[in-house]
């Protein structure tokens, strides 16, 4: 006991000469496995008018660690966990979040108005097959060769700003000219075809529409926001943000959809047309991408400012001989690919992405095939995705409140797998009422098909904002930056246009086969059941890999 009561007065001579210096030079470990009583050591602290409580290196790293761990779980269980000095960055980023959601929306609902309107939703496997899936390509090959040579700011400036430009170019100068720019006068072959492919071609500046829209649903959201979200955010903070990320993201479907609704209507009122209609679609977009360029450098002024007050301090006690500066050589994209390729963990959450993809496509374009028979006009059309925009948001929102309950009670794994799981019982619904529709309309209309379709589709979205996205990147945060950068840029966009294309790939064939994607439910519904299970089988692999006691490191 006095070698004890000695070793303790030690310690305490070392910290009164050492306070002087700012430094507390304890050997945490012999009192952080209590090698040192601390009934003996705070005697010994009296003594020298001191408190235990007062020195922050008497605390083991175990107990350290188990007190930081029960402040997150405390955290976790709150309604609103997000403490006061989280606040100003966790608003800035569900802001940016709410942006990007709601100019997908616009940008979404338009695409589909112009392109099934006009050539049929039999097209869109083409356009996606031949012309999504190339762009895609391309825009992973652009994005990283200027990831090569570009900084983190100027690659997403360069990244954003082609989008902006063109949905502006095509409001004020592509739609307005159509008839003269688009290949649908004269007695050729081009012009009076009706082939859906065809079509495609005649009206290149709608498909063109289609095809910025369709990389911007990979590069946006997916790409752009989640990256500066992972790069921000630490794992034990992902948990508790990343579902209310979601709460103010899903406000965006509602807001969009109401303003896309009053807009159409008036244009309908006035007979104004549906060029007005983009051109104020067109000005709103505007706005958005400044208000994203302005958060962006909000989010990371204080991302920097922050590591400027850590790096201060650290470079105080930084020894001379780690003086080596990291290397900065950037692999190559083909090489990049070899080495993430080797990876379980991105092998995993890209069948996950590309699965998703095939699961959505399978069902969507069934479904804007019904909704064309039904809303014939343009105009009807907008008004109706407007509509189903407007529940999504809806319904995500309510959802969203129960997805940090859901995550935190079932776990990464389980609550992964709820996505593929709702959505496959619904889509197989939908596949049953279609057939039944197509043999006997008079026991099932087509409108029955098409609100069993509706709810499908919506399920697909909110499991996807709700649920799918949190969880996909909550397993990027532990990857090294390369997988977070050139690795989630070819799953996000290459993969999820790749199982968009396999997906419009097998509807062609079927098309071609019976002349109407409505008749195809059966093989679209073996499809999607098969599709559905790979997705699961890659959620329970990487869920071996990333458990919960990942969610709980920083």
């Amino acid at each position: 006991m006095k070698l004890l009561k000695f070793v303790g007065l030690c310690q305490v001579a070392v910290f009164s000469s050492a306070r002087s210096l700012n430094s507390l030079p304890f050997d945490d470990t012999l009192v952080g496995r209590q090698h040192v009583p601390k009934l003996h050591l705070s005697r010994a602290l009296k003594k020298e008018n001191l408190r235990l409580d007062s020195l922050p290196q008497l605390t083991s790293v175990r107990g350290g660690a188990k007190n930081k761990e029960l402040k997150e779980k405390k955290k976790s269980k709150s309604l609103f966990p997000i403490s006061r000095k989280e606040l100003p960055q966790f608003t800035y980023i569900s802001i940016m979040m709410f942006l990007f959601i709601y100019f997908y929306t616009t940008v979404r609902d338009t695409k589909d108005s112009l392109v099934v309107s006009n050539c049929g939703a039999e097209a869109i496997p083409f356009l996606k097959m031949y012309g999504v899936m190339p762009a895609a390509f391309g825009f992973i090959v652009v994005y990283s060769k200027l990831s090569q040579f570009l900084g983190k700011k100027s690659l997403f400036y360069a990244t954003i700003f082609p989008f902006f430009a063109f949905y502006t170019l095509f409001a004020f100068v592509l739609y307005p000219n159509g008839d003269s720019i688009h290949f649908i006068n004269g007695d050729g072959w081009l012009a009076s075809s009706s082939i859906p492919a065809i079509k495609l071609i005649q009206y290149w500046s709608y498909s063109l529409y289609f095809i910025i829209s369709e990389l911007w649903a990979s590069a946006g959201i997916p790409l752009l926001f989640w990256q500066v979200a992972n790069d921000v955010t630490s794992i034990s903070e992902a948990r508790r943000f990343y579902p209310l990320f979601a709460i103010t993201g899903n406000l965006a479907p509602i807001v969009s959809g109401t303003v896309m609704s009053n807009i159409v209507s008036k244009q309908l009122s006035s007979g104004l047309g549906f060029g007005s209609t983009l051109k104020k679609l067109a000005v709103i977009k505007i706005f958005v991408g400044c208000a994203i360029i302005v958060l962006y450098n909000l989010i990371y002024s204080r991302v920097e400012n922050a590591k400027d007050s850590v790096g201060n301090v650290k470079q105080e006690g930084r020894t001379k001989d780690n003086t080596n500066p990291p290397s900065t050589q950037k692999t190559t994209l083909r090489e990049s690919i070899v080495s993430l390729s080797k990876s379980a963990d991105i092998k995993a959450v890209a069948m996950m992405v590309l699965a998703y993809n095939i699961c959505v496509e399978l069902t969507e374009v069934l479904w804007k095939g019904i909704l064309r028979e039904t809303f014939p006009n343009k105009a009807d059309y907008m008004k109706y995705m407007a509509s189903f925009s407007r529940k999504v948001g809806i319904v995500a929102l309510i959802m969203q409140l129960s997805a940090s309950t859901i995550i935190g009670k079932l776990g990464w794994e389980k609550a992964s797998l709820v996505a593929p799981l709702a959505m496959t019982s619904l889509a197989l619904l939908f596949f049953t009422a279609v057939s039944f529709s197509m043999k006997r309309s008079d026991m099932v209309p087509i409108s029955l098909a098409l609100t069993i379709g509706t709810i499908q589709n919506i399920a697909s979205k909110v499991t996807k904002y709700s649920l799918f996205d949190p969880l996909k990147e909550m397993a990027y945060i532990p990857m090294d930056p390369e997988a977070k950068s050139k690795g989630k840029a070819a799953i996000d966009v290459l993969g999820a246009r790749l199982g968009r294309s396999l997906a419009a790939g097998s509807q062609q064939i079927l098309v071609l086969a019976s002349g109407n994607i409505l008749h195809c439910a059966p093989f679209l519904a073996t499809l999607y059941l098969g599709t559905a299970s790979m997705w699961m089988g890659a959620v329970k692999a990487l869920g071996k890999s990333f458990d919960d006691e990942n969610l709980d490191e920083t």
